[in-house]
């Protein structure tokens, strides 16, 4: 078990676990504070995080701190993440051996940052949580913006940004499922666990 975030992503930098990192410029370590009480975990890089070596910089990253300010709620207080830290080809999503070799690294971010309410966001992310967890969740189109347990943490999954910049007329949905994440974090801080449990009716996993 890694102790820290800056030494995990030294891991993830030098990482040669799969064939990501032939194709990759960069790789992409996770960011935010040690301690947050938000996870949110993406797909992977895209064009822009491959240049840059930060998660969410693009088009999506855009539409995420967009929807995030309108919700004031500033990106700094949040760990953002992604279920596999290399680049795949161009339009390909993760292949599912790719998410379950990445997946520790995901298992170590949880396990320093310790977050009260994970956002996984899209298929790759939930398959990396489920990797995690050793949990098999139902797509996200039958998951999303319902709220679970998992007993360390809750877990709320939502759709990805790039679904939402592909059918725009899902925005609406998406900024109410973070809507509803920012009500649950406060509550998560504040109420008990049964109690909160209970208020969004929460599913045991």
């Amino acid at each position: 078990m890694m102790e820290s975030l800056s030494g995990l992503c030294s891991a993830i930098v030098r990482c040669r676990e799969c064939d990501l990192h032939f194709s990759r410029k960069k790789a992409v370590c996770g960011t935010g504070p040690k301690d947050a009480s938000m996870m949110i975990v993406g797909e992977a890089p895209g064009s822009a995080e491959d240049e840059a070596g930060i998660p969410f910089v693009g088009r999506s990253g855009k539409l995420l701190n967009e929807v995030l300010a309108s919700l004031k709620v500033s990106r700094s207080e949040i760990y953002i993440t992604n279920s596999v830290r290399c680049r795949p080809k161009v339009g390909q999503a993760p292949k599912i051996n790719e998410v379950r070799t990445c997946s520790r690294y995901l298992k170590e971010e949880i396990s320093i940052v310790s977050p009260r309410l994970v956002v996984p966001m899209g298929n790759s992310a939930l398959f990396a949580l489920g990797f995690v967890l050793d949990k098999k969740f139902e797509k996200i189109s039958e998951v999303a913006g319902k709220l679970m347990d998992c007993g360390m943490f809750f877990v709320f999954p939502q759709f990805h940004p790039a679904a939402i910049l592909r059918n725009p007329k899902r925005r609406e949905y998406f900024v109410e499922n973070f809507q509803k994440a920012v009500w649950l974090l406060r509550d998560i801080q504040s109420m008990p666990r049964l109690e909160i449990a209970r208020k969004y009716r929460a599913l045991s996993i």
